[in-house]
């Protein structure tokens, strides 16, 4: 205390001998730096408050925008209909971290969140001119302006912004700062974040982007608009050159590497359908908007689906594509996975290219599921007639009136799943190996026998959107059907009976359906699936993914003229249909099956969704039930024979010339014959 005293009565005697006037002004001076201190705390208090109230949250999102984020946390995109594309900073390369930093703020590794020297050179521009013309804004306090929505030109929004970035300084790392920032900030024509705008600009992922690329991207940040390669690309290249001279200014490159890259001319690579998330994303949007909700409200929403699954499966359907058909570009491919319970869509794929074709296949397709439709017929007619299920059916040729597939007269063709030539046992089969062998007169003769207009009112509790033919061709998959809504109905194979809730992309409550069909005729149905997965021509796709002797219910199918190839197949989980076809009623080959066009596919998929470890079922059906049946008439090229076809069940078809056994040749089997227009084998009527 002593030296402080001496202190205190050493200024008093000094301030003594000084004039009055100037003690008056040492003592003004004194009590307005109180003030201008306590006003300055008073500001700093109220500023430092505010800024407490903004969430953080909001850095990871945009302003009034809904954050879609992967199964396993992963963030995907906006809701809204900004593209984003979420990087972390190890994608971006070093040339376009530097390229930011020099031209946006060549101090942001060194300031506390605001640049003294550049705020004070914004101010003396401002004074000179009579207002706000310069920011000085660093990078972080250009964060806060877009994450918090910052709006107008005033002192205000700017010493709050200020505050904000002092703020996210100490509760960010440099290299997290970084990651918004370039996450978020707009480079024009509705890129949100550079991850977007590399594709958006130059077709490419961010991590290959050139020095060139990554000099023009910063150059455009102060004005995206002004400055777009795509509408102003000489103001665009301009900015280029600039950033590249900022860049070896400050020692980022060289002088040599800055001369060089500015005599390369600026080219641009324009890609309207820039999301790596393609399918995945858009339909998020989609249910998004359907669900009536608006952008920023819920700030985020959980998509069912996995970013790196759907990474694999974009590369799996493009390879299957490829070798299935190197020189066909139209063919297409779409992939569905549900989960039996809930209805989450786990996987999807709704083409070939997002790219090149956006229009989802998967969700908003609508084609012909064929004979791949059978299970779902057979469970109906189950459910209907319980009693028919061991029941003898006349296993012969049809009328195909009775059909009306391709034609209105002739015999109807049988194509099953493999398009194989069928040979008739002339006698009689049961509706389970009708089922396993894909057989279409036995099919419509069990359609009728239930009843046309009841069993397609059992079909329809399935909740189809599209109406089903009034025709027994709808017996056979000719009613075209929404893919989801097929993948929808064959959960009740693998639940009893029961679909599945509705498919959906968002994580949302989920409310149990109703019974479709019965439990017993589903079991049928299910145990006829699983023997089937034993077919020769099913076993190399299944051994090579590891999914052979696994209990799967599966079951494939084409229509008649081999425009669509499905196959449909369930574990206790999940359920995994893939189609294969053309937009337009194309056939795929003249030897298409559903073994060679779509369970390839198939089985890649369900192993990874799986993890090659299906939830199989116990127990099934044994081959021999499903197969004591007579043994098939062999067919000899050339040679007539009479094959008596025995009605040993009661189904009576009205006039059917087939039933004779006195024609030439006998009963006649289905034969593919060409078609004039494409010269395509199919299996059409054969005019008698």
């Amino acid at each position: 205390m002593l030296p402080l005293r001496r202190l205190l009565l050493t200024l008093s005697t000094l301030g003594r001998r000084l004039p009055r006037w100037l003690r008056w002004v040492g003592g003004t001076c004194l009590i307005l730096a109180l003030l201008g201190l306590s006003a300055f705390a008073l500001v700093w208090r109220h500023y430092s408050a505010l800024a407490a109230t903004f969430d953080m949250a909001a850095l990871n999102r945009g302003q009034n925008e809904t954050l879609i984020i992967g199964a396993k946390g992963e963030p995907i995109g906006s809701a809204s209909d900004i593209e984003r594309e979420l990087i972390t900073l190890t994608d971006v390369p070093i040339t376009l971290v530097q390229a930011v930093i020099a031209t946006e703020d060549a101090r942001f590794f060194s300031h506390p969140g605001f640049d003294i020297i550049g705020l004070s050179r914004a101010a003396v521009a401002n004074f000179t001119a009579k207002g706000i013309r310069q920011g000085g804004s660093t990078i972080t306090q250009q964060l806060a302006r877009n994450a918090f929505g910052l709006q107008g030109r005033s002192y205000e929004r700017k010493i709050t912004e200020i505050f904000l970035a002092m703020r996210i300084e100490r509760e960010c790392t440099k290299e997290q700062i970084l990651t918004h920032y370039l996450n978020r900030i707009y480079l024009g024509t509705g890129c949100s974040g550079v991850g977007a705008a590399a594709r958006c600009y130059f077709g490419k992922d961010v991590r290959d982007l050139s020095l060139v690329e990554s000099a023009t991207l910063a150059g455009i940040i102060k004005a995206p608009v002004a400055f777009s390669p795509i509408t102003q690309p000489a103001l665009a290249k301009q900015k280029r050159d600039l950033t590249l001279q900022r860049m070896a200014e400050t020692r980022s490159i060289t002088q040599a590497e800055a001369t060089a890259a500015r005599a390369q001319p600026l080219v641009v690579r324009h890609d309207k359908n820039r999301v790596r998330t393609g399918y995945m994303l858009a339909a998020a949007r989609a249910e998004f908007q359907r669900l009536g909700l608006k952008p920023g409200t819920p700030p985020e929403m959980t998509m069912t689906l996995r970013l790196d699954w759907q990474h694999k499966l974009d590369a799996l359907v493009r390879k299957h594509l490829e070798t299935l058909a190197p020189k066909d570009k139209a063919l297409q491919g779409a992939v569905i996975v549900l989960d039996n319970t809930t209805g989450a869509i786990l996987a999807m794929q709704g083409g070939r290219d997002f790219t090149t074709s956006p229009f989802n296949r998967a969700l908003d397709g609508i084609r012909p599921p064929g004979t791949a439709f059978l299970p779902l017929v057979y469970a109906a007619a189950l459910t209907a007639q319980p009693d028919l299920t061991d029941a003898s059916q006349i296993d012969g040729p049809l009328d195909n009136k009775q059909a009306m597939i391709g034609g209105l007269v002739g015999t109807l063709g049988e194509w099953g799943a493999e398009g194989e030539p069928v040979a008739y046992t002339g006698g009689t089969i049961t509706p389970r190996q009708s089922l396993l062998e894909g057989r279409t007169a036995a099919t419509v003769r069990l359609g009728y026998q239930v009843g046309l207009d009841p069993l397609r009112a059992a079909l329809n509790r399935c909740a189809f959107t599209t109406p089903l033919r009034t025709e027994a061709a709808f017996t056979l998959g000719q009613s075209p059907l929404r893919l989801i809504e097929v993948a929808h109905a064959f959960t009740a194979i693998a639940n009893d009976g029961r679909t599945c809730s509705a498919p959906h992309l968002l994580v949302g409550p989920t409310v149990r359906s109703t019974e479709v069909f019965a439990p017993s005729a589903v079991a049928h149905v299910r145990d006829t699936l699983i023997t089937g997965m034993e077919r020769p021509e099913y076993r190399k796709p299944l051994v090579a993914h590891g999914l052979a002797n696994k209990s799967i219910a599966g079951y494939g199918g084409i229509t008649y003229d081999r425009t669509d190839a499905w196959f449909i197949g369930s574990d206790r989980e999940r359920t995994c249909l893939v189609w294969i076809g053309h937009d337009k009623d194309t056939p795929i080959s003249a030897t298409t099956t559903a073994s060679t066009a779509a369970l390839p596919l198939w089985a890649a998929v369900f192993a990874m969704v799986t993890e090659g470890k299906p939830k199989g079922w116990d127990g099934k059906a044994p081959a021999s039930q499903l197969l004591a049946t007579p043994p098939r008439a062999l067919f000899v090229e050339g040679e007539a024979r009479v094959i008596p076809v025995t009605p040993v069940s009661t189904v009576v078809l009205g006039k059917d010339p087939y039933q004779s056994t006195t024609a030439p040749g006998g009963a006649p089997k289905a034969i593919p014959v060409p078609r004039e227009d494409d010269a395509v084998p199919k299996a059409i009527p054969v005019p008698q």
